[in-house]
């Protein structure tokens, strides 16, 4: 008996698994598709961003360089913290909101394709106010998937964008 609901246990978890791959699912950054850009200039302050940013666009492909027909243009990142508790100890929950403001001009003509955007990323961390070192390690990873998060939705605005 238990042999038996095993088996059926394990064909309805292979149904399940055959069907979502089936109906298109994908899990969220596997589809590093080409872009339709193949290279970029970065202008963009020097800092963990713009190393993120690099990054994503190389991933697609894209490569970057001085002379290429279309310039990103990246503002300085800003970081934004919110407290979600109160009370001044114990465990805190926060909300880190990156936001970098963007734009996308052709090199030739100085015209926006995308004019003063921004991309914005949050996240809400738990901290100890008892561990201050743990705090600001955590707060730093947290930073880092906010600033990778931020470079996809990058890589997604280019994607979607229309060149002509």
């Amino acid at each position: 008996m238990k042999r038996r609901s095993l088996i059926i246990r394990s064909l309805l978890l292979l149904t399940l698994t055959t069907l979502l791959a089936g109906c298109g699912f994908q899990l969220r950054g596997l589809d590093a598709a080409a872009l339709d850009i193949p290279a970029l200039t970065l202008s963009s302050p020097d800092g963990r961003f713009e190393d993120a940013v690099e990054q994503a666009l190389q991933g697609t492909g894209t490569t970057l360089e001085d002379n290429a027909p279309l310039r990103v243009n990246l503002s300085e990142e800003q970081v934004r913290e919110t407290r979600l508790t109160q009370g001044a100890s114990g465990n805190q929950e926060r909300r880190l909101t990156l936001s970098v403001p963007f734009s996308v001009q052709r090199s030739e003509d100085n015209a926006y394709l995308l004019d003063q955007q921004t991309l914005e990323a949050s996240t809400t961390l738990s901290v100890d106010n008892n561990n201050l070192l743990a705090q600001d390690e955590l707060r730093d990873e947290a930073l880092d998937s906010l600033r990778q998060e931020a470079a996809r939705q990058l890589v997604d605005r280019l994607r979607a964008l229309e060149i002509p």
